[in-house]
């Protein structure tokens, strides 16, 4: 026996695509390429780091810089309105209805599309919220994460105008790579 046939050489695994995202489609939850995703980022105010909003209320917001879909140990996070004023429905609006074992795909702009399973939909109010863990979770060195994040709970009206809801509605899906 030769050593090239006690060792074979591992096939390597392909270099994921590093580009923007084109779309999400998520059936369950009425996500689909009629919404655009859009690069935002974050912003300091009163010592914390927020996330920028939407840039509209019809866009999905992509923070790239906290994780890249199709490579190894990213968390990819978005963000959009479930409503707005004046709006209607946003591209998160119906978030709430997607449901564990559900599918989610990411279109990237070379056209290559990655699939994710939703392993959890939850709505935890603003007190209970750790970011850190939302967009720094612990996982699995061969898993990829997708998080989408909108408001949820009760409308809580300002006086005078405006309001927040009191809490968040996380998505979770992930998908392994080996």
């Amino acid at each position: 026996i030769s050593r090239a046939d006690a060792d074979p050489t591992p096939t390597p695994r392909p270099i994921p695509y590093n580009g923007p995202i084109e779309s999400l489609y998520l059936e369950s939850a009425g996500i689909t390429s009629q919404w655009p995703v859009e690069v935002r980022d974050t912003y300091f105010t009163g010592g914390r780091e927020v996330f920028q909003d939407p840039s509209a209320p019809q866009y999905i917001a992509w923070y790239s810089r906290f994780g890249q879909p199709g490579f190894t140990g990213h968390n990819s996070i978005l963000a959009a309105h479930i409503d707005y004023v004046g709006f209607g429905k946003g591209p998160f609006g119906y978030l709430t209805s997607a449901s564990a074992g559900d599918a989610l795909y990411v279109t990237m702009d070379n056209g290559s599309t990655l699939t994710y399973t939703v392993l959890s939909v939850s709505v935890v109010k603003l007190a209970n919220l750790n970011m850190d863990d939302v967009v720094f979770p612990n996982m699995a060195a061969n898993t990829e994460r997708i998080t989408l994040i909108s408001c949820g709970g009760t409308f809580v009206p300002y006086p005078g105008g405006g309001g927040e809801y009191d809490s968040r509605v996380i998505l979770v899906a992930e998908r392994s790579t080996g």
